[in-house]
């Protein structure tokens, strides 16, 4: 009997990806514009009213939170790997080619707290956009804070928190993110 439910467990793995595509598919009309071949893992979430441009072929792995009232637009090829986080309260740009590590945070929202007088929590909000241009690896545990530009091929290190905008090519990592190199031509 047990031998049975191991065999079903196998075959219902080997249909994953299709029930990816499928939430894909299912959950595609709720952005403003979908690409093509996408696919979406099993706890996907998007509260809010965010407005959302997906290229094609972007793959959202499991857990992906998207939340926020802006704009989010992510380019083709892109990976966005299990647990990741994106807030866009103004505007997010992802580019193509993109590759999120697990649970990497994207926010283009703080909270202020210029005043002592109140408390931070009634201070409201900072919001500037994010961009992040094509053929960025992002690592895992990665933060990326409001205001910041990842150019075009650089590399961010695992459990980094990227302040500052980060130049094309480059690789950077720590707290708070630095360049640490620049990847060779």
């Amino acid at each position: 009997m047990w031998r049975y439910f191991v065999a079903m467990i196998f075959r219902l793995r080997r249909l994953t990806p299709y029930l990816a595509k499928a939430r894909y598919v299912l959950i595609a009309p709720v952005f403003s514009r979908a690409g093509k071949g996408g696919s979406i893992g099993r706890g996907f979430r998007i509260p809010g009213n965010l407005l959302i441009t997906v290229g094609d072929r972007v793959a959202f792995r499991d857990d992906v939170y998207l939340g926020g009232n802006g704009k989010l637009i992510i380019g083709s090829y892109t990976a966005i790997n299990a647990g990741c986080l994106i807030t866009a309260m103004e505007r997010v740009e992802i580019g193509s080619n993109v590759m999120l590590a697990p649970r990497v945070y994207i926010l283009d929202v703080d909270h202020s707290f210029d005043r002592r007088d109140i408390p931070i929590a009634q201070q409201g909000y900072k919001v500037q956009p994010v961009v992040i241009e094509d053929d960025v690896w992002v690592g895992a545990g990665a933060v990326i804070t409001k205001g910041v530009r990842i150019g075009r091929g650089a590399i961010i290190g695992a459990n980094s928190v990227v302040t500052r905008d980060v130049p094309q090519y480059a690789i950077a990592a720590g707290v708070p993110a630095r360049v640490i190199k620049v990847r060779p031509q």
